[in-house]
């Protein structure tokens, strides 16, 4: 970490910050000795380089903080309100899904869900998991749209009220996202996801608005419409 730190200096180029941030990255999700040792010093750095106008060191910034409040939740736990407070403002951007901004988005999206998983004592849950499901589905970042779908899929197993919300008022927009991410086929989950996302809209019928499925089905490509019927039929889009 010593050979990193002159890297992350401000008046080092942006290119060479973010290869430093994408080091610190790889380090907190892989080496528990390494969060153990070095979290608390460098959150200030992701938290610092979360609030940057370059998207590239937003977008490892935010997965940096992912990686901590999912992998070390006590040592994450001090910092989750600057956290949230630095998630919050990106996803919450008026252009936050533009095509400069979509993969940092997604990524704070990512980290959000790990933070109403593993952090909702510390942090306000109703205003996590609205803004979650507000910015759902991602889909520019594959691997972190993976990640938030297995979240998504188990709190739904389990009817976590953190993520349905008062009165289940978010349930209606999960059922869309989750229609439009089996119409992508395995772009945005795996097939174990892919086939509970599919138990879950089944075990859901009696319960969700009518038409609410279909509403959002109308809306698919052919082959979207095909992808997501084969979910539905327990197969494996073609």
């Amino acid at each position: 970490m010593p050979n990193i730190a002159p890297l992350l200096d401000k008046n080092r180029p942006d290119e060479e910050r973010r290869i430093a941030l994408c080091v610190i990255d790889d380090m907190l999700e892989h080496s528990a000795a390494g969060r153990a040792k070095y979290l608390n010093q460098l959150m200030p750095v992701l938290l610092d380089a979360a609030r940057s106008t370059h998207t590239d060191l937003r977008q490892c910034a935010v997965y940096g903080l992912g990686v901590a409040a999912a992998t070390s939740p006590d040592l994450f736990k001090p910092h989750a309100p600057a956290a949230f407070a630095a998630v919050k403002a990106i996803v919450t951007a008026q252009d936050c899904k533009s095509d400069d901004n979509e993969m940092a988005t997604d990524n704070a999206l990512s980290a959000l869900a790990a933070m109403l998983e593993y952090h909702s004592d510390a942090l306000d849950a109703v205003q996590m998991a609205d803004l979650l499901v507000a910015g759902l589905p991602l889909k520019c970042d594959a691997v972190e749209s993976q990640k938030v779908n297995d979240v998504l899929v188990r709190l739904m197993e389990t009817q976590d009220p953190r993520l349905l919300g008062p009165n289940n008022k978010h349930l209606p927009q999960l059922v869309s996202a989750f229609v439009e991410v089996l119409g992508r086929g395995s772009e945005l989950i795996n097939e174990g996801i892919g086939r509970r996302m599919a138990g879950l809209l089944h075990s859901m019928q009696g319960s969700i608005p009518a038409g609410l499925v279909e509403a959002t089905f109308s809306g698919l490509s052919d082959k979207q419409k095909a992808n997501f019927q084969a979910y539905m039929a327990g197969q494996m889009p073609a």
